[in-house]
This record gives structure tokens, C-alpha cells and sequence, in this order.
């Protein structure tokens, strides 16, 4: 029974690396988010990534500039790569590998073709074990709905994105603030990133960014949702946006989901919010 058991795990492993699949994604020169083809064929691949694990991220640059920035160049293309993939819900081994090697390989003769960074990936495979004999079996999870949060809330600011028109709003969902500050908690950090690269991936896109809060019948107080809205305008200022694809409000109580006094809490959550204008795209 040993003996089996142990030919079938020796099988399955040699079964995961010859099923190891990869993708590649591409950069412009001197950039760390993937260039507008690499956009198309990532979103391509991401329509058929149910059920497929990450298992290694690895970046890479070409020979120019020095060797300690393009180690800190494909470090900063892998991690953009891992928060686009954490972003769009894609599962990632609980060993996932990533590297950032510069330049160090065998560079290609076209420049271009060093900027990139290579997704390896596999379908997941699960292991049972029948409960009649105890041997174990094999299950291809391929094509099986995954249990990850299905809630309306759960699509990803990408997709509202791209299907939103000039004049919508879209809700930055789970953005919180620490009571009565435009400070953020910390769990909401990563909204703000999936934020940011939203607009990195859409550079003719401008948004306003607006500002509301609960519980306060004064129409004249705004300072704190001006404050927070200026908070998540900041943000994307510091991290390379434009101020000319920006603009931020605070509207105060004016302009609540739910009619003031709210009358329990889940009212007073869905009215304290940050949206989103799209001005142009």
C-alpha cells in the first residue's frame, strides 16, 4: 500500500511539472506596468484563468541603464504583475515564487523583448482521499465555479471600469476611514493600489473623486469629506498621476444613498463613501 501511494504522489509530481504553463507581459522602455498589447492579451488570458494557480512570477530588463535599477526595475514589473493578478481574484500557490532578475540572463538581441516579466501557472489539481479504501484520487478543479466572495461587490474596479460610461459613478468599495479622520485603515490599503493601477492601465482616463459622509444634517459641513477625497487625490499624486486627470469634492451628508437620520448601520456605511466620477476616457 506504501509502495502505491508512493508512486502515486512521484506521478502527480511529475504530472504538475509538465503541466506548468506560462505568459508572458511585456514593457515599455523604462516602465513598470505592461504596455498596451500586453493589457490585451493579459485581459484574453484572464477570461479563461478559472481554476488555474500561479506558481512563479519572474521579472526582467534589458541591458541598458545600470544593473542595480534594472534589479529594482523587474522587482517593481514582478510586483505590479502580482497586484494585477491578486486584483483580478486569479488563485496563487501558497508557495509562489518571485524574482526580480535584471538583467542577468541571456539578454535577446531585441531590446524590447527583455522588458518583460513571465507568469508561470498550472490547473489546479486536487487530492481526495476515498473514504471506502483510503487510496488516493485525482481532481481536476478546471471549470468548477470557485467559492471566492460571489457578491456583486466582488467585481473587480477594472471591469466597472471599462464598462462605465462618461458621467457614471462608481463606488470604491470597502474604502474605510479611521472615526472622524481621512486616514484610511489599514485593510483599505489595497483599494487605493487597484486605484492607482486602474489609471496607470487607462491613461486617457480622468475621474473626480468625491467625498461623503453619514450621520450630519449640517448641508454647510464638508471639511471631512473634502478631507478624504483629498486624502485618495494625494495618494494618486504621489504615485506618478497627473493632477490634470484629477479632480476631488467633499460633499458632506448632501448627497446620501439612504435618507438622513440613517436608520441603523448598515445605512450609515453605504452613505460614509468615496466614489468615483468618470470625466473622460
Amino acid at each position: 500500500m506504501r509502495i502505491k501511494i508512493l508512486l502515486v504522489l512521484l506521478f502527480f509530481k511529475t504530472m504538475t511539472l509538465f503541466a506548468q504553463d506560462k505568459l508572458v507581459l511585456f514593457f515599455n522602455f523604462n516602465q513598470d506596468i505592461i504596455n498596451e498589447k500586453s493589457q490585451h492579451d493579459f485581459c484574453k488570458w484572464l477570461e479563461h484563468s478559472k481554476g488555474k494557480e500561479i506558481l512563479k512570477i519572474q521579472g526582467y530588463c534589458d541591458s541598458i541603464d545600470s544593473n542595480s535599477y534594472n534589479k529594482e526595475l523587474s522587482f517593481r514589473r514582478a510586483n505590479n504583475v502580482l497586484a494585477l493578478l491578486e486584483f483580478n481574484k486569479v488563485h496563487l500557490s501558497e508557495k509562489l515564487e518571485l524574482y526580480g532578475l535584471g538583467e542577468d540572463f541571456k539578454q535577446l538581441k531585441n531590446q524590447s523583448d527583455n522588458r518583460k516579466v513571465l507568469i508561470y501557472y498550472q490547473d489546479k489539481l486536487s487530492i481526495k482521499k476515498k473514504p471506502d479504501n483510503g487510496n488516493l484520487a485525482f481532481e481536476n478543479t478546471q471549470g468548477k465555479e470557485v467559492p471566492v466572495n460571489e457578491t456583486k461587490n466582488n467585481v473587480s474596479l477594472i471591469e466597472k471600469v471599462n464598462t462605465a460610461k462618461v458621467g457614471d459613478l462608481i463606488k470604491l468599495e470597502n474604502l474605510n476611514f479611521h472615526f472622524n479622520s481621512e486616514k484610511i485603515i489599514t485593510e483599505s490599503e489595497p483599494i487605493l493600489s487597484d486605484l492607482l493601477q486602474v489609471l496607470k492601465m487607462n491613461p486617457q482616463l480622468k475621474i473626480y473623486i468625491y467625498g461623503h459622509i453619514c450621520c450630519n444634517n449640517n448641508p454647510n459641513d464638508v471639511k471631512l469629506s473634502y478631507r478624504r477625497s483629498k486624502f485618495v487625490f494625494d495618494y494618486l499624486i504621489r504615485n506618478g498621476i497627473a493632477t490634470s486627470r484629477l479632480g476631488h469634492r467633499g460633499f458632506g451628508s448632501t448627497r446620501p444613498i439612504y435618507a438622513l437620520p440613517e436608520k441603523n448601520e448598515a445605512e450609515r456605511i453605504a452613505n460614509r463613501r468615496v466614489e468615483i466620477l468618470v470625466v473622460k476616457k
